[in-house]
């Protein structure tokens, strides 16, 4: 019997792809190898995807393409107890006395100064530091620190024994540079802490009174090797953080998103004679004149990416690490979750003279939405216009509605990675390469390409939404679910066929297909996915109400600049129409779509305040498939609170958050089996 031939490419699996370098994947995808390492080395390497929207955001960086090394430092860094101390000092000495120089940084000792690295050497210095720390046999003597003050400096130095000791720490890791062809010097003056410099005489009494109150020695403090780096084009500059957003209106302007860090030459800054300043954006690389106001003075740390942290001599319970004032320890979640500007578009033309002339006066401008937004703040909710719901009769007894919002089940892509050319042939044909692959995929334009931005639910993802749609019915949700809206994505209407399969009312309940269910449009820069039309959903089996009037149209999609709060807006004003639209018949009201809907339906209807682009990337990976949200209506006595006539002149119908009526989901992660394991 003839032996099969080795194949060139696999069906890719989970365990593949975990063997598969972040910088291979990158490879894979594309981005040339200069590119994807600078983009990594930004990131500190955390994952793929952050890597991938570096380089998306850095598009139109004119140094993307220059083999500029990066700045790296060793620092160790105070953890623990005296971390937290050192935080209070931090803050309350810019508070009561301004800034100094120590501000510009997070407390720490420096152990190796600044020293460059060429992006394809960052993986190298990172293990060099892990095995140094590694086969550190020695345990590290308990650090001492003694206090010193003086009229223009205050600080912490290590006593003599403990710095003897971290010299040989550094002294090593600089000699092992030096094998890898990287020049760096260890520092080997007084190690030392610093809590305040270049400050005026006449701060020093509150100084030297917060100084004294921090102690130093305690045996809840720990201490961190840290390994950090910065862009190249931060040197002599000063860090500002960004607290007003901007739209470009000249050509020459930078575009300054909520959260974004600007690099800024300080002596341009002092000599700005129009309130504008020249800078360098942190997230997109690009550069452009500013206004002043709408930046502020922040640590340049701020601004830098943490590679490594390793703890001396950690407790035999592991301590968890601890990112210090820092904000290097978030700059992963910035970067994912500021991708588009805060602002919609402006057609306002007004020249820069026009802008204002203070903070406090930018502090009090009406938020910029975009028009589409816009429509959503002002809209009457009486919806003159759209249909009135006709719905089976009610066959229960009448109580406090609930509205449940669910996250669409496993997806393939999440699942298999490229999977599209494994599973297509060259005529186009779908072949099932997996037994948690689907049995068949739906027709459609533009196959198997427009699957790519619009991937089906794997076999367990089905599972996933039948095994919910089976507990709904269990609480007896069969009978009170009336009213089911959906996300146009393929992956959403998966899951609603099959929840409404498991409650058994696929026949009776039609799905509302909604556009402006559909995700955070910032996760889609380039374009949008290519839905199924409603004749193809038609064709896959999906039964949808006829003339069903879209709260939002798909042609409301086109602005992929929306802000989190924009999107908040969007979900809020299709979940307001949803529950009015059926207010009259009653019953309760199923929403499907993705992580981030859970949240964006339902924060605002029981009186939340949108999050920021930060948050609500933080929340999304807490939201695994087919997870469950629950708002039910409050009961009269407890909306008695504030009956106050909401903006449309009616009364406000109050909701709130619940326990949702059916356990959540667990399961684990299967590898794939291959046989030949069991060969001889």
């Amino acid at each position: 019997m003839a032996e099969l031939p080795p194949r060139k490419n696999a069906t890719p699996t989970k365990l593949t792809k975990l063997l598969i370098s972040p910088l291979k994947v990158l490879l894979q995808m594309g981005f040339p190898k200069h590119r994807a390492e600078k983009a990594l080395a930004a990131t500190g390497y955390r994952n793929v995807q952050l890597a991938s929207d570096w380089l998306l955001a850095h598009v139109n960086d004119p140094t993307l393409d220059d083999l500029q090394p990066r700045e790296f430092l060793l620092y160790l860094c105070p953890s623990g107890f005296l971390q937290s101390q050192l935080q209070e000092f931090w803050a309350r000495s810019a508070e009561e006395c301004g800034r100094n120089g120590a501000h510009e940084f997070l407390p720490h000792v420096t152990l190796v100064p600044p020293f460059k690295v060429p992006d394809s050497a960052v993986p190298s210095i990172v293990s060099l530091l892990e095995r140094i720390a590694e086969h550190e046999n020695q345990p590290i003597p308990e650090l001492r620190l003694e206090t010193y003050i003086s009229q223009n400096f205050m600080g912490f130095f290590l006593n003599q024994d403990s710095a003897e000791v971290i010299k040989v720490v550094a002294s090593r890791f600089a000699r092992e540079l030096a094998q890898i062809n990287i020049a760096a010097e260890a520092h080997t003056q007084a190690l030392h802490l610093t809590l305040a410099y270049n400050f005026p005489s006449g701060q020093y009494s509150t100084l030297e009174y917060l100084v004294r109150n921090i102690n130093p020695n305690t045996d809840a403090s720990h201490w961190q090797l840290r390994l950090y780096s910065r862009d190249i084009r931060l040197s002599g500059k000063k860090v500002y953080k960004v607290i007003f957003p901007h739209v470009p209106r000249e050509t020459d302007e930078l575009e300054l998103l909520l959260g974004d860090f600007v690099y800024v030459d300080p002596e341009a800054c002092n000599n700005s004679i129009d309130g504008w300043i020249e800078g360098i954006s942190w997230l997109t690389g690009c550069s452009g004149f500013l206004p002043k106001n709408y930046v502020e003075k922040t640590a340049e740390s701020d601004a830098w990416t943490l590679h490594k942290s390793v703890e001396l001599n950690p407790s035999a319970d592991e301590l968890d690490e601890i990112d210090g004032v820092s904000a290097s320890s978030d700059q992963a979640l910035r970067l994912l979750n500021q991708m588009s500007p805060e602002l919609g578009s402006n057609n306002d033309t007004n020249s820069r003279s026009d802008q204002p002339t203070s903070a406090k006066a930018v502090a009090i401008r009406p938020t910029e939405l975009s028009k589409c937004t816009e429509n959503y703040a002002n809209f009457n909710l009486d919806m003159a216009g759209l249909s009135p719901v006709v719905e089976r009769p009610l066959a229960f007894k009448q109580g406090p509605r609930r509205l449940f919002i669910v996250r669409h089940g496993e997806r393939i892509d999440f699942t298999f990675g490229t999977w599209i050319p494994y599973c297509f042939d060259e005529t186009g044909k779908y072949v099932r390469k997996d037994l948690n692959m689907p049995l068949s995929v739906p027709k459609r334009q533009g196959s198997p390409e427009s699957f790519y931005k619009d991937c089906p639910l794997t076999i367990l993802g089905e599972t996933q939404a039948g095994l919910l749609g089976q507990a709904l019915r269990a609480v007896g949700e069969s009978n009170r679910i009336q009213h089911v809206y959906c996300s146009p994505s393929l992956r959403s209407l998966q899951t609603c066929q099959n929840i409404l399969k498991g409650l058994e009312i696929e026949h009776s309940v039609p799905i509302c297909l909604e556009p402006g269910l559909f995700e955070w449009l910032v996760w889609y820069q380039d374009s949008l996915p290519q839905f199924l039309t409603p004749s193809e959903m038609l064709d896959a089996g999906f039964r949808l109400r006829e003339n069903h009037q879209y709260f939002i149209d798909f042609s409301e999609l086109s602005d992929r600049r929306e802000s989190a709060e924009q999107y908040y807006m969007r979900s809020h004003y299709v979940t307001q129409c949803a529950l009015r639209c059926t207010e009259h018949i009653g019953g309760d009201v199923l929403l499907i779509g993705h992580a981030s809907t859970l949240d964006a339906c339902s924060r605002q209807l029981v009186g939340g305040l949108p999050r920021s682009a930060q948050e609500l990337s933080r929340i999304v990976h807490r939201i695994p498939y087919c997870s469950l949200a629950a708002v039910q209506q409050c009961l009269p006595e407890e909306s008695s609170l504030d009956d106050s006539p909401d903006e449309t002149g009616s009364n406000k119908i109050k909701w709130k958050l619940i326990e949702p009526p059916v356990p959540p989901m667990t399961y684990s992660a299967n590898l794939r089996f291959d046989w030949q394991t069991l060969l001889p």
